[in-house]
């Protein structure tokens, strides 16, 4: 019996700058989801090489630009 993939969550930069994650199985279908997310914004071009599986420290970091 096959199991089922869990969901995981992914970060993305921006072309021009900007960051944000998104939840998917595998990185190539992050990618896609990510494209699929920012589809109607132009200025949204998410940069596909920098797409990877977030962790804790990685949030905390990108998080820590707001404060």
């Amino acid at each position: 019996m096959a199991t089922e993939m869990e969901l995981k969550e992914f970060m993305f930069t921006f072309e021009g700058g900007g960051w944000n994650t998104c939840w998917a199985k595998t990185r190539r279908s992050a990618i896609k989801e990510a494209i699929r997310q920012y589809a109607d914004n132009p200025s949204l071009n998410v940069i596909e090489s920098s797409v990877h599986k977030s962790t804790p420290e990685g949030l905390k970091r990108a998080m820590s630009l707001f404060y």
